[in-house]
């Protein structure tokens, strides 16, 4: 999934968990664990997403992902970051490998440790053993497909309903 997808997911989350009767630093440790494992969720969707793993010299790739993205992205950081900024991040984080193994790749320098995406793959294997994220394995392979962009923004769109309805409640 994109970035502001799983800041979405955070900040729902975030909005969730503060609804639990939970100690200040228990609520934010147990939005940012869950955060943090969701990402791996989102990432075994991705494959029935518009989600190539390498960049495209497409007009629709470059549209998508140097406009429609870094909007939404924005977007997201501002309206949600200020009360969901933790589990925000939590959401994120298991990317941080892709950041690392950037900065490696340009500047011919490896990172000890993470030669291979730790992070995501570390996440990926612990949700291997539920089965019923697994099974999220065997997704259709849609990476490729330009309408599978619907997918994503179906699954934001109800979970930015949500999270909208749950901040307008007061219960």
């Amino acid at each position: 999934m994109q970035l502001p997808t799983h800041f979405v997911a955070g900040a729902l989350i975030d909005k969730v968990v503060s609804r639990m009767r939970l100690p200040g630093w228990a609520r934010v440790l147990t939005a940012g664990g869950l955060a943090y494992l969701f990402h791996g969720v989102l990432d075994k969707l991705a494959k029935a997403t518009y989600h190539p793993p390498e960049p495209l010299d497409d007009p629709f790739w470059k549209g998508y992902h140097q406009r429609v993205l870094p909007v939404f992205t924005w977007a997201t950081v501002l309206a949600f970051a200020p009360r969901h900024f933790f589990a925000m991040l939590c959401a994120a984080l298991p990317d941080l490998d892709w950041v690392v193994r950037g900065i490696s790749r340009r500047t011919g320098r490896t990172i000890p440790g993470w030669e291979k995406p730790v992070l995501n793959e570390g996440l990926h294997d612990l949700l291997n053993h539920v089965p019923v994220v697994k099974k999220l394995n065997h997704l259709p392979d849609w990476r490729y497909e330009r309408k599978a962009v619907l997918v994503e923004a179906g699954l934001v769109v109800m979970m930015l309903s949500l999270l909208l309805w749950l901040m307008r409640r007061k219960d």
